[in-house]
């Protein structure tokens, strides 16, 4: 039961990032372009996939505690995997996305911003992921 919680919310953390990454903002950018509204737009979403993530992100760590993963390494690999992920969240949210809106579209200190943000974004995205294969190793319970 632990088991499948955790990678159910894992799972959803993972799939709100990718689905965002790779479906709504491309095609948002293709359909309304570089506008003030887009940037609002994507910078919300940012917003709300961190929080959720965060809450996702801690429902997995609780549960990976407590579910008695037999190896003790494992367990610590799944946390460490989403604590990195939480905190690549924390600095898009906390430090490029103000900063970006402070900062005129397609301006070269814009693009700069967007190409940390897009690394920040998928060293969150790719802790996740870390965390779910692992998740889904089935680590033997005690």
């Amino acid at each position: 039961m632990l088991f499948t919680l955790r990678l159910l919310a894992l799972g959803l953390w993972l799939g709100a990032m990718a689905g965002f990454a790779f479906l709504f903002a491309p095609l948002a950018f293709a359909h309304v372009g570089a506008t003030p509204a887009f940037a609002a737009t994507i910078a919300a979403c940012v917003r709300e996939l961190s929080f959720s993530g965060n809450l996702l992100g801690i429902a997995a760590v609780v549960i990976t505690i407590f579910a008695g993963i037999e190896s003790r390494r494992a367990a610590a690999a799944i946390v460490a995997a989403i604590v990195i992920a939480m905190i690549a969240g924390f600095a898009e949210t906390l430090l490029i996305v103000p900063r970006m809106e402070a900062t005129p579209l397609l301006s070269p200190a814009y693009e700069a911003l967007h190409r940390t943000s897009s690394g920040v974004y998928s060293v969150a995205l790719l802790g996740t992921l870390a965390a779910f294969v692992m998740s889904g190793l089935r680590y033997r319970l005690r």
